[in-house]
C-alpha cells in the first residue's frame, strides 16, 4: 500500500486525474483560458497588495513553498519535453506561444527578473555558506 501525502499538490494530483476524465471540465478549462485578461494582472496585484496588506504579506509566507513546487514542476516539464518532443515540434510550439506573448512585458520581466534573480542567488549564497559554517561549528563542538 503506497504511504499516502496529504500535500496539496498530492491533492491536486489526484483530483486532476478524475477531472481529466470529464470532458466537461476539460471544455470548462478551455472557456477559462480563453477568457484570462492579462490587462487586468496588475490591478489584481495591486488589489491584494493594498487591500489587505497583513493577509497579503501572509500569502508571501508561503513563496517558499510555492516556488519550490513551481521550479520542481517546470525542472520536470523541461525535462519531459526534451526527452519525447522533437526539437522542431518543440521549436514550432515554442515559436507559436512566443507570437502571443506581450513584448514589451516579457522585456520588462526579463530584466527586473534579472535583477531579483542575482539579488536572490546573492542572499541564497550567502545564507547557505552560514548555514554549513554553523552546521560545521556545531558539529565540532560536539
Amino acid at each position: 500500500m503506497e504511504e499516502a501525502n496529504k500535500g496539496v499538490i498530492d491533492l491536486t494530483d489526484r483530483v486532476l486525474r478524475e477531472l481529466l476524465k470529464k470532458p466537461g471540465f476539460k471544455e470548462g478549462v478551455r472557456t477559462v483560458l480563453q477568457n484570462v485578461d492579462p490587462e487586468s494582472s496588475r490591478k489584481l496585484v495591486r488589489t491584494m497588495m493594498w487591500q489587505d496588506p497583513e493577509f497579503f504579506l501572509g500569502l508571501l509566507g508561503a513563496v517558499p513553498s510555492i516556488v519550490n513546487s513551481l521550479t520542481q514542476g517546470v525542472d520536470e516539464l523541461l525535462v519531459q519535453l526534451n526527452e519525447k518532443f522533437s526539437p522542431q515540434l518543440l521549436h514550432d510550439f515554442i515559436k507559436s506561444i512566443v507570437l502571443s506573448l506581450d513584448k514589451k512585458t516579457l522585456e520588462s520581466i526579463v530584466r527586473n527578473g534579472k535583477v531579483l534573480a542575482t539579488e536572490l542567488w546573492v542572499v541564497a549564497e550567502e545564507t547557505y555558506r552560514e548555514q554549513n559554517t554553523n552546521t560545521e561549528g556545531e558539529e565540532h563542538g560536539k
